[in-house]
């Protein structure tokens, strides 16, 4: 069985790494609008604007990223990791 994932702890081990960098992306775009609203009421000049501008543009790239971590980990990683458990009769 060269080159087959046979490895039933460590495939579970990586979906929830995957989990945790989509949970902990998410949580600290929460605290940086947080934070940036906060920072909002006194930086009023155009470099806070454009800053602001651009994170909201990049923000919107890493929304996609946590979906596609998650149907991943749900569509693919988890239903490999049922097979093989069976597979392996575990």
């Amino acid at each position: 069985m060269a080159g087959v994932i046979n490895d039933v702890e460590s495939l579970k081990h990586f979906r929830g790494e995957l989990m945790d960098i989509s949970e902990d992306l998410q949580e600290q775009l929460k605290k940086t609008d947080t934070a940036i609203e906060d920072v909002a009421s006194v930086w009023k000049d155009s470099q806070f604007k454009k800053f602001n501008e651009d994170f909201q543009k990049d923000k919107e790239m890493i929304k996609p990223l946590c979906e596609n971590i998650e149907a991943f980990e749900g569509e693919v990683l988890r239903p490999l990791e049922d097979i093989l458990r069976d597979y392996l009769a575990l």
